[in-house]
């Protein structure tokens, strides 16, 4: 049943098109930073424009049997054999202590990798690799909120605090810590950070977690002044649905409400005409280069909800959702172990599961084909 539907949804694609409006929105102060520039990497010159891109997310705990970079750089060559150009690390930084669920987003500082990841110098190894074999390296950017142990904590106006003074939490986060946008030198400090990362491990743009709780106004400015680095071509993809978020400068938005569809259409029997409708409003307010990210699994719900083949009908249902992910004018982003239909859930905070990359290779080798057009 499933599979029937989901081809049925690609006369949808094939029969109606989408145009995207412009508009642009007033351009904020950038932020200086000084960097020695002795110490950049020749920039990767091929980064894929939005349209074009194919992406992998790499969730490094669970990718590898050494859980590090060094296992996501022994792999690059299967990535790319997928048709991957771009590679989408999760959060790389040391993660807090103090409250922790041990979730790789509650960060405990901008400017450093975590110990368990390796180092800075395996970062840029695995960069180079990627750019080596024709894929740009984006990562995990998380800005909303730090870990409770966060230097910047101890700049208590950084932050969002209650009526007796006290910093808050996000809702429903109680591990991490809420800042404040309306402080300009907390502002400045992050898109610092920002900076770092593109000279210091010659990156090629940002998911930014989260991006829809954090006001517009920063993103712009933070994305005007990545802007300035006229040496990177950067990609930045907001893990959110604004509309405004393609004025602010972001490529892409996330398809958190085509996802859904595509499990209502298997589990509610949904018409296929709601991807259309998605295709129509979740396009509304974008520019020309922009997409929505489109997939059919990531770390958030293999972990909460199920694998894609428990969800989609089996890995030839899975197959199909994808096609229709795929083609349906997004970016297709495949999550790591998907493409071997990995039978089990990665579930956070994804220290325990270990995907299998020696089985299925006939579903990779589909997954190969759906990415060659």
């Amino acid at each position: 049943m499933m599979i029937n539907k989901i081809f049925t949804c690609l006369t949808f694609i094939l029969t109606f098109g989408l145009l995207a409006g412009c508009s642009k929105a007033k351009d904020p102060a950038v932020v200086p930073v000084i960097i020695d520039t002795a110490k950049i990497d020749t920039p990767f010159a091929n980064v894929p424009d939005g349209p074009d891109v194919v992406m992998y997310q790499v969730n490094t705990r669970a990718f590898s049997t050494t859980r590090n970079f060094t296992g996501v750089t022994k792999r690059l060559d299967q990535i790319k054999a997928l048709g991957v150009n771009v590679i989408y690390l999760m959060p790389v930084y040391p993660v807090g202590i103090l409250n922790s669920v041990n979730s790789p987003y509650c960060v405990k500082d901008y400017m450093a990798v975590a110990a368990e990841f390796g180092n800075l110098d395996d970062l840029r190894i695995l960069t180079t690799a990627a750019h080596t074999r024709g894929m740009a390296v984006i990562l995990d950017w998380v800005g909303n909120h730090t870990s409770w142990d966060n230097d910047w904590i101890k700049t208590q106006s950084w932050y969002v605090q209650d009526a007796s003074g006290k910093i808050i939490s996000p809702s429903g986060w109680l591990d991490v810590a809420q800042l404040n946008f309306k402080n300009a030198d907390m502002r400045a400090a992050m898109i610092k950070a920002m900076k770092y990362w593109v000279y210091s491990a010659n990156i090629d743009g940002y998911r930014c977690d989260a991006a829809d709780l954090v006001p517009l106004d920063f993103w712009k400015q933070a994305i005007d002044t990545l802007r300035t680095i006229k040496t990177h071509k950067l990609l930045m993809m907001a893990e959110g649905t604004r509309s405004s978020n393609y004025t602010a400068g972001f490529d892409f938005n996330f398809g958190f409400a085509y996802y859904e569809a595509l499990k209502s259409i298997n589990s509610t029997d949904q018409p296929v005409s709601i991807l259309n409708n998605l295709n129509s409003s979740e396009y509304v307010g974008s520019l020309e280069n922009s997409r929505v990210i489109r997939y059919i699994t990531n770390h958030d719900v293999n972990s909460s909800d199920d694998i894609p083949q428990n969800l989609f009908g089996g890995n030839k249902g899975a197959l199909a959702a994808f096609v229709t992910a795929a083609y349906m004018k997004g970016v297709p982003m495949i999550y790591n172990g998907q493409e071997v239909g990995n039978p089990t859930k990665i579930i956070f905070p994804f220290t325990n599961s270990n995907i299998n990359w020696s089985i299925n290779t006939d579903l990779t080798s589909q997954y190969v084909a759906i990415l060659k057009y």
